[in-house]
């Protein structure tokens, strides 16, 4: 049996890199000051970012999803630095403690333990956290359309 759990602070948050597929395919995109996407893996972070961080390979076989993290979020904190997209994949957040706003494509919802937000491809989104106590989530982020002629690619070339 893996297993996994979390022991890192990035992002005045408390998350860790559950399982990993070793082909990393899942772009992540913000908007610049003009409103133009761009990837934000071509910006220098403050800290290694959660998908730069490698994991040991008992917990680096997932097949298509490309991964799974935890994470607790403090009272007024947010998942990510700002508003996001993957153009190459869907994501499920499941809420396993707390409550907090999703907000998806410019729609704020009330989210809280044992809700699923399925956040489709292409759509812009961020979770915060609005209560009094940790929001708890687990995210698991999916390749679709281009993301699985990448990741077919990626695992072609690792035969």
């Amino acid at each position: 049996m893996t297993i996994a759990n979390w022991k890192t602070q990035p992002y005045n948050v408390v998350q860790s890199l559950l399982f990993n597929n070793p082909q990393r395919v899942i772009e992540y995109q913000v908007r610049d000051a003009d409103g133009n996407l761009r990837n934000r893996a071509d910006d220098p972070a403050p800290v290694k970012r959660l998908y730069e961080t490698e994991t040991p390979p008992e917990r680096s076989c997932l097949e298509t999803i490309q991964f799974v993290h935890h994470m607790l979020i403090p009272p007024g904190g947010r998942h990510v630095a700002e508003l996001h997209i993957h153009p190459d994949a869907e994501e499920l957040i499941v809420v396993t403690r707390g409550r907090g706003t999703a907000i998806l494509d410019g729609e704020e919802n009330e989210v809280q333990a044992e809700d699923v937000i399925h956040v489709p491809t292409g759509a812009e989104h961020e979770l915060q956290n609005t209560g009094d106590e940790m929001l708890g989530v687990l995210f698991i982020n999916v390749p679709t359309g281009n993301g699985l002629k990448k990741l077919a690619t990626a695992q072609e070339a690792a035969q």
